[in-house]
């Protein structure tokens, strides 16, 4: 049986909506280091805003 693990984008209060608006301008090289590492240690994706 594997693993799941669930990663979001999401903001302290809650919102999910217009990341563009609230995630990049905050985006820096640890929270991509922690991002990669999370993607780079899966073996199969699910992406999508309704799955």
């Amino acid at each position: 049986m594997r693993k799941l693990t669930s990663g979001l984008f999401i903001s302290l209060d809650g919102v999910t909506e217009n990341p563009q608006d609230w995630h990049f301008p905050y985006f820096s090289d640890e929270m991509g280091a922690a991002v990669d590492a999370q993607l780079g240690a899966a073996d199969t994706l699910l992406l999508g805003h309704t799955t």
